[in-house]
């Protein structure tokens, strides 16, 4: 039981905190939504260690929130270790790298025999897992978009209108000067 609470104040501090900060700074639900698709999409990047520098510079430059693009595409981090291999895979049949196997043993079967080659190998299954994630970033950046905005539109607190009132002492003053 005190596990529990322990991870309960660890999930609400860490997670369900910092969404909710983001929810109530006042992005609209089109700002938030491309934050999060940002984010989700460069959080899944099969490149261990750039999901920060990458986020950053995407969210700088289509002005988003920052810290809220790093935020999501830490969240998402545990979806980059289960999808690395299949992006990895998918690369290797996209790009005619079919004599790579990515099991364990024949991993270590070729470091046994050149680690040097094996090193290559695996650095350009690597870079072809990138490739096939670049491939499928912008359509699944794009769909994640739309699909959370109206998401947002209903979730998100709707913006208070402020009643302006005019000055109309100046007027008042101007009309009666010309009497």
């Amino acid at each position: 039981m005190a596990a529990y609470n322990v991870i309960s104040t660890f999930l609400k501090k860490r997670l369900v905190q910092p969404v909710s900060n983001l929810l109530r700074q006042g992005m609209t639900p089109r700002s938030l939504s491309a934050t999060v698709a940002v984010g989700s999409v460069i959080g899944v990047v099969p490149a261990f260690g750039i999901t920060t520098l990458l986020s950053t510079a995407v969210a700088a430059r289509f002005r988003l929130n920052i810290a809220a693009t790093v935020l999501v595409s830490y969240l998402v981090q545990p979806l980059q270790l289960l999808l690395a291999i299949p992006f990895i895979r998918l690369g290797i049949s996209v790009f005619g790298l079919g004599e790579l196997r990515l099991s364990l043993s024949e991993m270590q079967a070729m470091f046994r025999a050149d680690w040097l080659d094996a090193i290559s190998k695996l650095w350009m299954a690597n870079l072809a897992g990138i490739a096939a994630w670049a491939l499928l970033a912008i359509p699944t950046g794009a769909a994640l978009y739309f699909i959370l905005i109206p998401l947002f539109h209903r979730v998100l607190p709707k913006p208070k209108l402020a009643v302006v009132e005019e000055d109309t002492s100046a007027v008042d003053v101007e009309v009666i000067q010309t009497l």
